[in-house]
């Protein structure tokens, strides 16, 4: 058969959006009124003028972001606390650590070898038969891709809390929010007949929880002595705050439902990917500044002191 029960359901969808245009139109001139002038959606909605290659407008892009190659290089206000130094190293820990834009082609461009005639050879008395096939376009076609937006202007970093122990590492506990743009196409195809094409446009809000602890090293044998600062990540979350679908085409019903459901399932497995990968990523970078956030001690009690002695002024 040339339809299965899933594109006769996509075919029955159109069906249905074209005769409810007509008909109301067909209502209007009942009632005397000039029909609608709502037109209908170009067909590039509906139908992929080229499957390929892709268009540029439906592949994600890396932002380019530029960055102090080193951690100690980060600039920071002159008037900064803690929290902003802090956010503004887990600022740069966590741009650094970007994943790259994520783009999913592995089910576009489906093809099958269909049974296309026999061909028939005779050798004297003798009739051979041999089975044809072509190779035609087939299947559910689909693709996604996934990019942050701005992350340079965009990523916002909130520091919740900062524990000071009497013994042991300092704590800090850092939120980390970001938008994402995601897109999604999915196409259907009968033996190189196209029945339908819908396409998504999404955005989501992802936060990100890290948890951080920074052990502050003091060495005696340098005068005036030196305090290191060495920052471990010993957790990181990645939490779904938000996914808007935007556009379904110019198409509702259960094929858009199926969109988006396909296109939220490829941002969960893309989560839970970067979820495992962020604490060793972080850690990673953190590795190679070892030994580059120094200050030294009596500088650092004066900054203390002075920013202390700032705050109580404005209060």
């Amino acid at each position: 058969m040339l339809f299965d029960h899933r594109t006769t359901k996509h075919r029955f969808v159109v069906i249905v959006f074209f005769a409810s245009w007509n008909f109301a139109n067909g209502m209007d001139q009942a009632r005397g009124q000039e029909p609608s002038k709502s037109t209908l959606p170009s067909m590039s909605d509906f139908f992929d003028s080229d499957v390929a290659p892709i268009p540029p407008d439906e592949r994600p892009v890396d932002p380019k972001l530029v960055l102090p190659e080193s951690l100690s290089e980060v600039p920071l206000p002159a008037s900064a606390d803690e929290r902003q130094e802090l956010s503004s190293w887990v600022r740069w820990l966590v741009l650094r650590n970007l994943p790259p834009s994520f783009e999913d082609n592995r089910k576009w461009g489906k093809e099958k070898d269909v049974f296309n005639g026999v061909q028939i050879r005779r050798e004297g008395w003798k009739l051979e038969t041999k089975r044809k096939t072509k190779t035609v376009k087939q299947g559910t076609w689909s693709r996604y891709y996934i990019e942050f937006i701005d992350p340079a202007e965009r990523l916002q970093v909130n520091i919740k809390k900062i524990e000071y122990p009497t013994k042991g590492p300092i704590r800090v506990e850092t939120q980390v929010v970001t938008p994402l743009k995601l897109f999604g196409r999915v196409s259907e195809w009968r033996r190189d007949v196209q029945l339908i094409s819908l396409s998504t446009n999404a955005e989501a809000t992802i936060e990100l929880n890290v948890v951080c602890e920074i052990q502050v090293i003091v060495n005696p044998l340098k005068i005036p002595p030196d305090v290191e600062f060495r920052p471990v990540v010993t957790d990181a979350k990645v939490l779904l705050r938000e996914f808007e679908v935007h556009r379904i085409s110019q198409l509702h019903g259960p094929l858009a439902e199926l969109l988006g459901k396909g296109i939220r399932e490829v941002l969960d497995d893309r989560l839970e990917d970067y979820r495992d990968k962020l604490v060793v990523k972080m850690n990673s970078e953190i590795a190679k500044q070892k030994g580059k956030l120094k200050l030294s001690l009596q500088d650092w009690i004066q900054t203390s002191v002075q920013k202390k002695a700032g705050n109580l002024a404005n209060k």
